[in-house]
């Protein structure tokens, strides 16, 4: 299989880059995150959206998998207080499997969409809500951009097995404030006890597998970004006549660090290519994009601590923008279930079968 980027994925890839560095420095994520400029993220989300971005929720016309993840990838990158990730990347990853088009051409417009599927208590995503005489009841936890967001897709428990839930963030939807590792991405749990706006029969590993390569890719491009700044800033730092990146100490965290993303970064794309393949089964998909998950948010939360390190005393600023990598790096590798927990997962997964 063929998971090299395209001259078309590598011109996207530069435009989306080039936006981002103009419309989102760093400094957006800094004014959501201490509440100078909370509503920022609107104006930043108007132009992704007339720029035709969150289209890719239905992957329409020649979009796949492949260019959800470069999109993602640079968003993560520039840590761009938007809901691109829960929208685009989660909730119409999941329900790309349902046939539920209505709903996806309102997150293609711009809705603001997230997914819940994370249960008290549960390391690993799943079905945290039950439909009954058309009712969908429960609560889900850790549910990311919550506060900003309009519609909620989740996963329940029905008489006819697991389905793929939509409901509207208002009546009989409960959002239980709380405190967030990125208040830039801001996440909240809920209760909901409503009538589903739509519902369709899926199967939970199917509809899990797009936004754990979503989230990989978010995680993918802080992982770079940290990366990034680290070296730059360790080929600028001198300390006893030399640049800092010449100590081994740092040089070879530095290595070990692109080791991790690099690692890291073809799990990502070769997942998203698997997704993309007709011939790929659903349990393949899924162990190829658990498997990114995990090395994705191994290697954000290595690079940025890595970063602090690196910058010794400026590092552990507030004033310095490296703890919004690592705001973002801790938050994004507990979404869709931590490394340990996915890791735990295919290797239990792998026993079983080979039993």
């Amino acid at each position: 299989m063929d998971v090299g980027l395209t001259s078309e994925q590598l011109s996207l890839r530069d435009s989306v880059r080039d936006i981002l560095r103009a419309e989102c420095p760093p400094s957006a994520a800094r004014h959501a995150s201490d509440g100078s400029d909370p509503e920022r993220w609107r104006a930043l989300w108007k132009t992704i959206v007339d720029l035709g971005w969150t289209e890719l929720a239905t992957l329409a016309g020649d979009y796949g998998p492949v260019e959800v993840a470069v999109v993602l990838e640079e968003c993560g990158a520039a840590i761009a207080p938007v809901p691109m990730l829960s929208s685009v990347g989660l909730a119409a990853g999941a329900l790309r499997c349902t046939g539920l088009d209505s709903v996806l051409a309102d997150i293609a417009g711009g809705t603001v969409a997230t997914l819940a599927v994370h249960s008290r208590g549960s390391r690993l995503p799943g079905a945290p809500m039950t439909l009954r005489a058309g009712r969908l009841r429960g609560r889900a936890v850790a549910v990311p951009n919550l506060p900003r967001a309009e519609l909620i897709v989740t996963l329940a428990h029905s008489d006819d097995g697991v389905v793929a839930a939509v409901a509207r963030c208002g009546d009989g939807v409960t959002v239980l404030a709380g405190e967030s590792a990125d208040p830039a991405q801001p996440v909240a749990d809920l209760e909901v006890d409503t009538e589903p706006l739509a519902t369709a029969p899926v199967d939970p590993e199917a509809a899990l597998t797009a936004p754990l390569i979503a989230a990989a890719a978010d995680l993918v491009g802080v992982a770079r970004a940290a990366l990034h700044r680290s070296v730059e800033h360790a080929k600028a730092r001198r300390q006893f006549g030399a640049p800092i990146g010449a100590f081994q100490g740092i040089k070879h965290a530095l290595a070990d660090n692109l080791v991790c993303l690099e690692r890291a970064r073809s799990l990502t794309y070769a997942a998203a290519a698997r997704l993309g393949d007709p011939d790929t089964t659903p349990a393949a998909a899924w162990t190829a994009a658990a498997l990114a998950k995990a090395a994705a948010g191994e290697a954000a939360a290595s690079c940025a601590r890595t970063a602090v390190q690196v910058h010794g005393a400026l590092g552990q600023t507030w004033e310095h923008d490296v703890h919004l990598y690592v705001r973002h790096a801790w938050q994004g590798a507990a979404m869709l279930g931590d490394s340990r927990a996915l890791y735990h997962e295919v290797g239990r997964r792998f026993a079983g079968a080979a039993g």
